[in-house]
């Protein structure tokens, strides 16, 4: 996200929209994300290395502020047709079980830039 000092004009008329709009009480800033798939397990020292790629070529440092997080990987397109083809009790066994794969399986580092 820009930094707070730096101006976002993009940022200003979303803000001005969603007013017009009804959506009152509201403000924009708009920035930018990246999503990286990182191979393997998500370590400490694998955390830093995306934390580097960031600082180095990700953001613009000088006028924006970035954060990293891990969240699960999510499940592939061919699971979520299967989903739609089952029953709602076959369903949530089949969402127990991708929940559980989804723990045992490679994370995925979200690189979300924010105001910060």
């Amino acid at each position: 996200m820009p930094k707070p000092e730096i101006l976002d004009p993009q940022g200003k008329a979303v803000t001005g929209a969603l007013a017009r709009l009804g959506f009152a009480g509201m403000s924009v800033r708009q920035g930018k994300r990246f999503e990286l798939e990182v191979e393997g397990e998500v370590t400490e020292e694998r955390l830093a290395e995306v934390r580097r790629a960031a600082e180095t070529l990700l953001a613009n440092t000088v006028i924006e502020t970035f954060d990293v997080r891990v969240e699960p990987a999510p499940a592939s397109a061919a699971e979520d047709s299967d989903a739609e083809v089952n029953d709602a009790e076959d369903n949530r066994a089949e969402e127990n079980a991708a929940a559980e794969n989804e723990a045992e399986s490679a994370e995925e580092a979200e690189l979300t830039a924010q105001a910060g």
